[in-house]
C-alpha cells in the first residue's frame, strides 16, 4: 500500500472499482472473457501462509517509515508458521536515471542479506517492484528504465534458489492502464524467462491491484506464473483514520450477512477469472489499518483468510511491523488477534 503521502486516489480506486462491478452487471459495459473456462491446467501455488515486510525497503530510504528489517523478525515469522515472504523495495530510488542503468550495489548487497537471512530459515520470497511513481506518471519514458531493472536483477539473481519468486510490478496505476500493464508484463516476462525459465513469476494488476483489472487481464498462458490483486475492500472500513489514505471517518463497522456474502462474491469472482486464465491467484495485499478496534481488524482478517483458503487462493497479510501491523515492535510481540485471525484453524 502506498504510505507516506496523502492520496485521494487511494480512496477513490476502491469508490471506482466498486461501480465498475456494479456496472459490467447491468449494462453494455461488461468486458466479455475470451472463453468461459480453459481446458489448461492450472499449478498449485507454492505460497500458502505470507507477510509482507512493508515500510522497509519500499521505502526511498530503509527506517524513514519507522521500520528496518532484522533477522530475528524473518526468524519469528517463520516460527509462527508462515512459509513465505514478500519484500516490497523501491528500485526506482536506487537506481541510476540514465542508460546504462545500474543498480547501487550497498543496496543490492542489503536485499542479498536479506534474501539469505530468509533461506537460512527456508523462507520462500516473493521480491518485486514497488513504489515505481514515476512509471505510473509516465510510462513511455520510464518503460525502459523498469526492463533494465528486471535485466540486472534476472541476470544477478540467475542461480538463486527456486524458493526465490518475482513480482513484476507493484499497483499499476494512472497511466498504466490495464493495456499497458499487460504488454509491460509480456516484455518483462519473456526477459525473465530467458535467464529463469521455471521461476515463479507474478505479474502485477493495474488499478492498484484491483480484482476489477485483473478481471480485464489477458495475460498468455503460463506454468509458472501467478495472478495477483490485492483486497481491502471495503475500503472506508480497512483504512478509516489512515492519514495517508484520506479516509477520515471512525467508527465503521463490517460484519453483518451482507457485508460477508460480498466479500465471499468477490472470491468466487477470483475463482472464476482463476479458471478461465488456468493461472492460479496470488492476493498479495489485504489488511486493516492499525487504529481500527482489533477486534475489528481481526473478524475482517480471520473471514477472509479463511474465504481464501476454502478457494486454495494464495495469501499475504499486509503487513508484519508498519502501520496495517501484526507484530508491535515497540513491545516486541505480535498482536495476538492479528496472528490468530490469521493463523489459527
Amino acid at each position: 500500500m502506498v504510505q507516506g503521502k496523502a492520496s485521494r486516489i487511494l480512496k477513490i480506486r476502491y469508490l471506482v472499482a466498486g461501480l465498475a462491478v456494479a456496472l459490467a452487471a447491468c449494462g453494455p459495459t461488461r468486458v466479455e472473457p475470451l472463453a468461459l473456462e480453459s481446458s489448461l491446467p492450472i499449478a498449485a501455488s507454492p505460497i500458502s501462509k505470507c507477510i509482507n515486510i512493508g515500510s522497509a525497503l519500499e521505502a526511498p530510504r530503509e527506517g524513514e517509515w519507522g521500520y528496518i528489517v532484522r533477522q530475528a523478525d524473518l526468524r519469528r515469522i517463520r516460527e509462527a508458521g508462515f512459509d513465505t515472504i514478500r519484500l516490497p523495495v523501491k528500485w526506482s530510488a536506487h537506481t541510476t536515471l540514465e542508460a546504462p542503468y545500474q543498480i547501487d550495489p550497498a543496496f543490492l548487497a542489503r536485499v542479498d542479506e536479506i534474501l539469505s537471512w530468509a533461506e537460512q530459515l527456508d523462507l520462500k520470497v516473493v521480491l518485486n517492484v514497488h513504489h515505481y511513481d514515476e512509471l505510473n506518471d509516465d510510462p513511455s519514458a520510464h518503460t525502459p528504465r523498469l526492463e533494465a531493472i528486471w535485466d540486472l536483477l534476472a541476470a544477478h539473481y540467475s542461480g538463486a534458489p527456486e524458493t526465490l519468486m518475482f513480482e513484476t510490478i507493484n499497483e499499476p496505476h494512472t497511466n498504466m492502464t490495464t493495456e499497458l500493464t499487460d504488454a509491460l508484463n509480456k516484455r518483462v516476462l519473456a526477459r525473465i524467462r530467458q535467464d529463469h525459465p521455471d521461476r515463479w513469476v507474478i505479474l502485477g494488476t493495474a488499478f492498484w491491484g484491483n480484482l476489477s483489472a485483473l478481471a480485464e487481464s489477458r495475460p498468455d498462458y503460463d506454468p509458472k506464473v501467478m495472478l495477483t490483486y490485492h483486497e481491502y475492500s471495503p475500503f472506508d472500513f480497512t483504512h478509516q483514520g489512515a492519514p495517508w489514505a484520506d479516509a477520515p471517518e471512525t467508527g465503521i463497522r463490517w460484519g453483518t450477512r451482507r457485508d460477508v456474502r460480498e466479500m465471499m462474491d468477490e472470491l468466487d469472482e477470483a475463482v472464476a477469472i482463476q479458471n478461465r486464465l488456468s493461472m492460479p491467484i496470488f492476493v498479495g495485499e489485504f489488511g486493516v489499518y492499525e487504529g481500527v478496534p482489533v477486534e475489528h481488524r481481526a473478524r475482517w482478517t480471520r473471514t477472509l483468510r479463511k474465504g481464501f483458503e476454502a478457494r486454495n487462493i494464495a495469501w499475504c497479510y499486509w503487513d508484519f511491523a508498519g502501520s496495517l501491523k501484526a507484530y508491535d515492535t515497540d513491545r516486541e510481540a505480535w498482536l495476538p488477534e492479528i496472528k490468530a485471525a490469521l493463523l489459527d484453524e
